[in-house]
């Protein structure tokens, strides 16, 4: 098992977040492509590999970079070229600092291949992985906003190692509430819990998840829904790892804590708590 930490968290710097990875004696750090007080895409190649060799001076890895979360919809026709060229640069800031990987939402993909935006992702997202296989990256989909069997779909059409899957359990819970609500409809908890079950959709997406996020949270009935601590919640972490270790995976599981009085005291208890499976 390799676990890493967003050294950010809480609002810490990320040098001081590194210093508690070490403490922790955890093997990564997960870091922003963007701001996040390293702000990676604007530094130079030369820049970048001077803040990968301070990281590596701790003894730590580059689990992957977190890319966008929320602000780019490839559904839209508005700013799409932009946010492609933006794709394509981000895949060389990952190539410098992790390996390549990159995680992002890229909008809400519709579950019917005829709906127009289909083709708009479709196309997007087959040239974003056209080029980062050509500079040797990868954008991971972060799951919650589409049932995992929707994002299989897009991955097997666009056919290509430059996308995978960025695993996010919480998500999955997280979102439908906030999908039924955008698009005006009852909110059927049954429904979710079907098409947005976490055990499922691991199973669904695991030949194609190459890094994960280890998150919990709650759906209730009445579509109130959280983020809680990793471990207290539904998404059932000891089955999750039977799975992943069944499945031979090799990456990371990334902690994310992004809410709580004290989220990096959150995130010490969350390694303990990955390290008892």
């Amino acid at each position: 098992m390799k676990i890493a930490i967003i050294p950010t968290t809480g609002g810490a710097d990320p040098y001081r977040g590194m210093e508690i990875a070490v403490e922790l004696g955890v093997e990564g750090v997960h870091l922003g492509a963007y701001g996040g007080g390293l702000d990676l895409e604007n530094k130079t190649s030369a820049e970048r590999a001077e803040v990968l060799k301070r990281i590596h001076g701790y003894g730590l890895e580059v689990s992957a970079l977190i890319g966008w979360g929320g602000n780019v919809d490839f559904g839209e026709e508005e700013n799409w070229e932009e946010n492609l060229a933006w794709g394509k640069r981000l895949n060389d800031v990952a190539v410098d600092m992790a390996g390549g990987l990159w995680m992002a939402h890229v909008g809400i993909m519709p579950e019917e291949a005829s709906d127009p935006r289909w083709g708009r992702f479709t196309d997007a997202l087959g040239q974003l992985a056209a080029h980062g296989e050509s500079v040797g990256a990868t954008v991971a989909l972060e799951t919650g906003p589409e049932p995992p069997k929707v994002v299989r779909k897009m991955i097997e059409q666009i056919d290509s190692p430059g996308l995978r899957v960025n695993f996010d359990p919480a998500n999955l819970l997280l979102w439908p509430p906030v999908i039924a609500k955008r698009r005006g409809f009852p909110f059927d908890y049954e429904r979710a819990m079907r098409d947005f079950d976490p055990l499922e959709g691991l199973r669904t997406l695991i030949p194609y998840v190459v890094h994960s996020h280890a998150k919990d949270s709650v759906l209730h009935p009445d579509a109130s829904c959280q983020e809680v601590p990793l471990g207290a919640g539904m998404t059932n972490w000891p089955e999750l790892h039977r799975i992943f270790q069944e499945n031979n995976y090799q990456g990371f599981y990334a902690i994310e804590r992004e809410v709580g009085e004290d989220a990096m005291g959150d995130v010490r208890t969350a390694v303990e708590f990955l390290r008892r499976l």
